[in-house]
């Protein structure tokens, strides 16, 4: 929201929201004869395409317990401000809210879902953990150290390639291509039993779950998807077809 001239900045309480994104302004002002409400959203550590969906509860609070709240829901996609222009009439505002010229304003938030943000890292695969691994795996310019044995327990295309009649099975580097570092790396955290998961990695994990048959991290992820994904139905639906997640597919239709 842009402010426009003659704008009357009011007291104001601030709150911060969390990760991945913080409020660095939430702005009650004058526009024309309205009070304007609004709330600027600027990510933490953003991608260069990164999203945030939000439910934004606006309040303006009254002296007689007659608060107003309304609701609002965006889809953050740049730091820019967003919110009421017209959220209450100026003069009524200041006949019923205003207490020894002073005015109380929150907003409570709610992140519905996240893309271009990376969950927290919870293991380390890197050359601290040299010691007690047998492989490299090479995602792009990431090194990954660990286990044949666990990894073949846990997927049959990672059996055939480290134990099999390849040539990576004699090799202390395998080279994997054509996938993302950040999702192996959510991959073998859920493979070695992390709640890794979230909104912004299930279809990454989904996808090196169904590439590498990994049964485990597959029901991992539609389990997700059942009980705590905020994403819609639709996008549900989406990636239920396309990993044959057949519970998510029928709780969908």
């Amino acid at each position: 929201m842009k402010p426009l001239r003659n704008q009357m900045m009011l007291p104001r309480k601030r709150k911060v929201m969390s990760p991945p994104f913080r409020i660095m302004s939430m702005g009650v002002v004058r526009l024309n004869k309205h009070l304007g409400f609004y709330v600027h959203c600027e990510p933490i550590t953003p991608a260069d395409n990164w999203s945030i969906r939000t439910k934004l509860d606006f309040k303006v609070v009254g002296p007689n317990q007659n608060d107003v709240i309304r609701t609002w829901d965006y889809c953050y996609n740049k730091s820019i401000g967003a919110g009421f222009r017209k959220f209450l009439d100026w003069k009524g505002m200041e006949k019923c809210y205003l207490v020894d010229g002073n005015l109380t304003v929150e907003v409570n938030g709610e992140i519905i879902e996240t893309t271009g943000f990376s969950k927290e890292k919870i293991r380390r695969f890197d050359g601290s953990r040299k010691d007690v691994s047998d492989v490299i795996l090479v995602v792009r310019d990431t090194k990954f150290y660990v286990l044949k044995m666990f990894l073949a327990s846990q997927s049959s295309i990672f059996k055939a390639l480290l134990h099999g009649k390849f040539s990576e099975s004699k090799q202390s580097e395998v080279t994997l291509n054509g996938i993302d570092p950040d999702d192996f790396h959510y991959f073998l955290e859920v493979l070695y039993g992390e709640s890794a998961i979230n909104d912004s990695n299930v279809e990454g994990v989904s996808l090196l779950a169904d590439m590498y048959d990994a049964p485990t991290a597959i029901r991992k992820c539609e389990e997700f998807l059942l009980e705590k994904s905020k994403k819609t139905l639709e996008k549900k639906l989406e990636i239920a077809t396309r990993f044959n997640l057949d519970k998510l597919k029928e709780k969908c239709l």
